[in-house]
């Protein structure tokens, strides 16, 4: 296997191109057999050796056309497999491309993980706050008297917060723990 991501383009492109050539004949034998054509002769001499003549010739046109046609088909069909050939060379390079592709990223997603989820514990602290700041309010139980002003309205009791699962990560809504009874 290839060491560096580069390596692995290059592969796949020299894959890729190996693709287009056999593509490129496939496409090649095709448009020949589509064009195969038999030549009939006709002779203006009426004659018993000369229809006897072309009889001869029209048999060995048909049997050398019949011969040429097997061979074009046998051809088809080899440069047919030999195109899947390439192209499940081509899936395994591209799997070998996002697997390495995946472990390199996985080791930036890995350093971001514990900083983003101390960030988001962070947050909550701070929202918190902020909430209970906003609802610091001791109410005075006359009718009488109006009612405390709402500096804050939630609409959001959530913050992003990232878990791993299977291989993967996940950015999931963590509820934020306000202690409202």
């Amino acid at each position: 296997m290839s060491q560096t991501l580069e390596d692995l383009h290059i592969e796949w492109n020299a894959i890729q191109a190996e693709i287009d050539t056999v593509k490129a004949e496939y496409n090649r034998l095709r448009n020949k057999r589509s064009n195969f054509h038999v030549t009939v002769l006709l002779s203006s001499d009426s004659s018993s050796e000369s229809l006897a003549t072309l009889k001869q010739q029209a048999q060995d046109e048909a049997q050398h056309w019949s011969l040429n046609l097997q061979q074009l088909d046998q051809e088809i069909q080899a440069t047919r497999i030999k195109l899947r050939q390439v192209r499940a060379k081509l899936a395994v390079k591209q799997a070998q491309i996002y697997r390495f592709q995946a472990q390199k990223n996985w080791i930036e997603l890995t350093k971001n993980y514990d900083r983003i989820n101390q960030l988001a514990n962070h947050l909550e602290e701070e929202i918190i706050k902020f909430y209970e700041t906003a609802a610091n309010f001791e109410p005075v139980s006359e009718e009488w008297l109006p009612q405390h002003p709402h500096l804050l309205e939630l609409e959001v009791t959530s913050i992003p917060y990232i878990k791993t699962e299977e291989k993967k990560f996940k950015i999931i809504s963590k509820p934020i723990n306000f202690n409202l009874e």
